[in-house]
């Protein structure tokens, strides 16, 4: 016990520099938490599949070996951090046969082990999203192997499209939320 007394008399006595400490650890946290970097965020957006047929034979059915497959897949990496990303890098697991980047910029391709295509861009600004189309001629093989900058590497999500709605609807939906949290508000209330 008198452990414990002496050595709360030292901690009292020292109070002000454990609180200067603390304020010290808090702040490096809420700087750490809140610094400025890029954070990439990808995904894939959609994708078709066309089957043509090539076969010059316009009386019986066409032959399998006479159909063109192509198969389109959009993707994006979009800059949610509120700092460039420079020295982006992002690898696709096949190389491509058409690739368009947009907004354009000057791009590099190189194709890497396992036939896996690395596509270099200089920079992506705060904010900004960049759509990838690539084109696969007989092959439906597409996917983000990777996607990282000089700075961090990016995380994927899922993309969704949903439909948008007036500022009325929204509106609407936002009041009939708050209506049915009063309602249950006050029956609780009427519980107790």
């Amino acid at each position: 016990m008198e452990l414990v007394s002496a050595l709360w008399e030292l901690l009292t006595s020292l109070g002000e520099q454990f609180v200067a400490l603390a304020f010290t650890l808090i702040a490096a946290l809420i700087f750490y938490a809140f610094r400025l970097r890029p954070i990439l965020a990808f995904g894939r957006a959609h994708s078709s599949l066309h089957n043509l047929n090539l076969s010059q034979n316009q009386d019986g059915p066409p032959e399998e070996s006479q159909f063109l497959e192509i198969y389109n897949e959009q993707f994006f990496v979009q800059n949610k951090g509120r700092k460039p990303a420079t020295e982006v890098s992002l690898v696709l697991s096949h190389f491509p046969r058409n690739i368009s980047i947009k907004p354009g910029q000057k791009v590099s391709y190189e194709a890497i082990e396992n036939g896996q295509c690395l596509i270099k861009l200089p920079y992506i600004a705060a904010g900004e999203l960049i759509t990838l189309d690539c084109v696969y001629l007989n092959q439906r093989a597409a996917n983000f192997a990777s996607v990282r900058c000089s700075e961090s590497v990016g995380r994927e999500v899922n993309f969704f499209t949903v439909q948008r709605f007036s500022g009325l609807t929204y509106g609407l939906i936002w009041l009939l939320i708050l209506f049915g949290v009063a309602f249950v508000v006050q029956f609780i209330a009427g519980l107790l």
